[in-house]
């Protein structure tokens, strides 16, 4: 039998501070952890394994992990690791494969990551910027919600910034998200202007538990942020349920 959920993980996006979404899930345990893909986790972390392997040695057992973006990717590593140690994991507008590989894959295609990649190389603080606002490209008030945000800069070095941005090229989780036996739920938003959300009915399709949130951008704010917390709570409530029965 599983654990109660009496502990869950954090894991931010990339280029983000997890104090975004730590709204998300506070109140929702009653312990949470919380990690922001930073230079004090990722400095001298030579690659994606080395960035999953260094999160699980700081994780308790029984956990849910609650991953946005690159930590949905980091999350589900872990996952497949060391089942046993994991409770749950809730992805949050995550790809598992965020670069297209062939035609008609719903990734972003190679050539725009590839542009946004070299900008970053040579001008790492107004790409990141940049980024920041296509998170929320088309949402009404997104820039406003942003401006704090946009105003403390990076979490992270520049080093760093282009080092773990080359993950979300190099890694390809779609054959261990079909095989990952832990409860999972994979949240996507009908707005994101990164991820499309054509990759949440493919998902569907093969039989995983997603939810196509209506408002949700990349970044969750106002409404969407609502309507993911409760997604969560949901998610929490029904795997208590289920432990109790």
């Amino acid at each position: 039998m599983r654990a109660p959920v009496d502990r869950l993980t954090l894991i931010s996006g990339w280029g983000a501070p997890v104090d975004m979404i730590r709204p998300l899930v506070d109140g929702l345990a009653t312990e949470v952890t919380a990690f922001s893909l930073d230079d004090s986790l990722l400095a001298g972390i030579p690659s994606f394994d080395a960035a999953a392997d260094a999160l699980l040695d700081r994780l308790g057992d029984r956990e849910w992990l609650v991953g946005w973006s690159l930590g949905g990717l980091l999350a589900m590593a872990i996952a497949r690791r060391a089942p046993e140690r994991i409770a749950g994991v809730i992805t949050l507008c995550t790809h598992p494969c965020f670069v297209a590989r062939e035609a008609g894959a719903t990734g972003m295609a190679p050539d725009t990551f590839a542009g946004f990649r070299q900008g970053l190389e040579r001008q790492a603080a107004r790409q990141w910027q940049r980024f920041m606002l296509l998170q929320v490209h088309g949402a009404p008030a997104g820039r406003q919600a942003l401006d704090s945000w946009l105003t403390s800069g990076p979490p992270a070095s520049s080093t760093v910034l282009i080092h773990s941005l080359a993950w979300l090229a190099e890694v390809d989780q779609r054959q261990e998200w079909a095989e990952l036996t832990v409860p999972t739920l994979h949240l996507f938003g009908r707005r994101d202007p990164l991820v499309d959300p054509a990759c949440a009915a493919l998902l569907q399709s093969q039989g995983r538990p997603v939810r196509l949130l209506e408002n949700l951008y990349h970044w969750p704010f106002g409404d969407a942020a609502t309507q993911v917390r409760r997604a969560i709570e949901d998610c929490l409530n029904e795997y208590r349920a289920g432990q109790a029965a």
